[in-house]
């Protein structure tokens, strides 16, 4: 099943993190209060999660043939999807910094080996945006057990769950990010906004929201309200984003969207979305669009290293303001990216999930 409509939404949040790191000072993406909107970034980390689960489980789970699903041929293709470009984007870095200050090789062991996440003082070391895939690697872990507990009818058990870890990692959240032994980037901070266990309830909810989507939606006729449903799904999404500031100063404590808080929200929007058969589905699966949400990965973990490759060359030769600067490194990015998607990412993944194939074929 493709649901293609879904796939640009993912050039989107990828933007938006793109705008959160280097877009903060450009305009339109500081004008006040939308650059709540534009600068979402670590927020749209939580909806990549999101759609994540439910990703995995319109393209994994097949309720009568439980049989089908082979682990080690799932963790393959997630290894083939992910991380090739993961690691030149690493490799550029780690050669960037060892130019300037050195990098101990336990730190690019850890990131090597994907688990920067885990540890306090390391999320954001190297290529920042890799912890997150440091997360998402966790997730990949964890899916052929969590779909297998669903094959065995303990959907609702894993609901209950999920909800539970949902409710725990909130409360967690809020509590320890307004606590006395909480300062920004210190060991509490990285625990809190990187550590996996605080983000699968996300990946979680999104899997069973997936699961019971290709279950119980998928056969179900349009429903002729479902555009102005996802249309006011997103503007009430929009609005929370726009006034948590004044919802902050009203409440007298800090609130965060960044570990699932809103994927509810979020969840709601993807199943309207993919369940669109009008405009807005026609629209979002415009060709260039597509090409643009898949390419979107490599957008999203290339994003450092060709900022630092665009001001070491591009940027230090041409006198030009920092607004002109900007796009045409975000232009640069782009093109790079959908190169990226088109000649290595795309030629590399299939190549790695042959050889299994063969490599399996010839074991068994």
């Amino acid at each position: 099943m493709r649901l293609e409509h879904l796939t640009f939404t993912r050039f989107i949040a990828a933007l938006t993190v793109v705008f959160f790191h280097y877009g903060s000072n450009i305009q339109p993406f500081n004008i006040q209060p939308f650059d709540k909107l534009f600068q979402a970034g670590p927020i749209a980390v939580s909806y990549f999660y999101a759609l994540s689960g439910f990703i995995m489980a319109i393209a994994y789970y097949q309720p009568n043939k439980p049989q089908c699903f082979n682990k080690w041929k799932y963790w393959i293709a997630r290894f083939a999807r992910i991380y090739p470009v993961y690691l030149v984007a690493l490799l550029l870095v780690f050669t960037a910094n060892l130019k300037t200050m050195g990098q101990p090789i336990g730190t690019l062991l850890l990131n090597l080996l994907m688990l920067q996440a885990w540890i306090p003082g390391y999320p954001l070391s190297l290529n920042s945006p890799g912890w997150s895939l440091s997360v998402e690697s966790f997730f990949y872990l964890c899916f052929p057990a969590l779909l297998a507990l669903i094959y065995r009818g303990r959907f609702k058990l894993l609901l209950v769950l999920s909800i539970i870890v949902w409710l725990i990692t909130q409360v967690t959240h809020t509590y320890l990010v307004n606590s006395l032994a909480y300062t920004p980037q210190n060991h509490l901070h990285d625990f809190i906004y990187y550590n996996p266990i605080m983000h699968i309830n996300t990946f979680m909810i999104g899997l069973l929201v997936g699961v019971y989507y290709k279950d119980k939606w998928l056969l179900k006729k349009y429903y002729p309200y479902n555009s102005l449903l996802l249309l006011f799904t997103l503007l009430v999404i929009a609005i929370l984003l726009i006034i948590r500031p004044n919802f902050e100063a009203w409440l007298a404590i800090k609130i965060d969207y960044t570990n699932g808080l809103i994927a509810p929200l979020f969840l709601l929007s993807i199943v309207l979305l993919a369940r669109e058969q009008g405009k807005i589905a026609t629209f979002f699966s415009f060709s260039w669009f597509v090409l643009l949400g898949e390419a979107s990965y490599s957008l999203y973990i290339l994003q450092r290293p060709i900022y630092g490759i665009y001001h070491s060359t591009i940027a230090k030769y041409l006198p030009l303001s920092e607004f002109i600067h900007f796009y045409l490194y975000l232009f640069l990015l782009i093109v790079v990216s959908i190169l990226s998607y088109k000649l290595f990412e795309t030629p590399l993944r299939q190549s790695i999930n042959l050889w299994y194939r063969s490599h399996s074929s010839h074991n068994n």
